[in-house]
């Protein structure tokens, strides 16, 4: 049986998709460590809630807490 050619679909991108989509490629590693309560409660509340990708629930919890930070400190006319 003959295989079936895969799709270049992804190629066929206009440039200013391609533009954005090279601006959220992640390039850049930052590493933390957790001690062993931290890790089990952090593994406990994947499994709770059925969370499988860790690395996105971390950086979704990050970035929605410097954001918020951000949102707060704002500068205010009055």
């Amino acid at each position: 049986m003959a295989r079936k050619k895969k799709s270049q679909r992804h190629n066929l991108k206009p440039d200013y998709r391609r533009e954005e989509y090279a601006k959220l490629i992640r390039r850049y590693r930052k590493t933390v460590l957790f001690n062993e309560k931290e890790i089990s409660l952090i593994n406990q509340y994947c499994e709770r809630f059925s969370i499988r990708n860790k690395s996105a629930f971390l950086r979704d919890i990050v970035i929605s807490h410097i954001l918020e930070q951000m949102d707060d400190n704002y500068p205010r006319l009055f």
